[in-house]
């Protein structure tokens, strides 16, 4: 997977993000829809977004950073959204839920079911992990 994004020199190198001995399992990728909504250019080209084997990681913005992460064991719900184009074009919005994190709204994410499946299995993977 690749580790960094480029926009206007802007580099968001998700090695400098991930912590010592954390793997990333899925890195989500924004539909091609996302890029054709101008008004959002700048935050979809400045999107970081990857799931690991400890946390869910979302960041946006270029000049004013925003960035949340949710530990993939706090994860409550994960509510995926798909209107009548998007269930054509396989894109949708996700919201992600976590204890004492509020709530994560990711718009235009293509595969919006394979992100779910991919989050409850690391949890699954984590649980069983435990109870061995």
């Amino acid at each position: 997977m690749p580790n960094k994004k480029r926009f206007l020199g802007y580099v968001m190198k998700i090695s400098k993000i991930i912590a010592s001995g954390e793997t990333i399992i899925y890195q989500p990728r924004l539909s091609k829809w996302a890029y054709l909504h101008l008004g959002r250019l700048v935050r979809n080209l400045t999107t970081t977004i990857f799931v690991s084997d400890k946390r869910f990681f979302h960041s946006h913005g270029w000049i004013h950073r925003h960035a949340h992460e949710i530990v993939i064991g706090k994860v409550e719900s994960i509510l995926v959204e798909q209107n009548l184009w998007g269930r054509l074009c396989n894109y949708g919005t996700i919201k992600v839920s976590g204890t004492g994190a509020g709530t994560i709204v990711l718009q235009y994410i293509k595969r919006p079911l394979e992100f779910q499946r991919q989050v409850r299995a690391i949890q699954g993977a984590g649980t069983s992990s435990v109870e061995n």
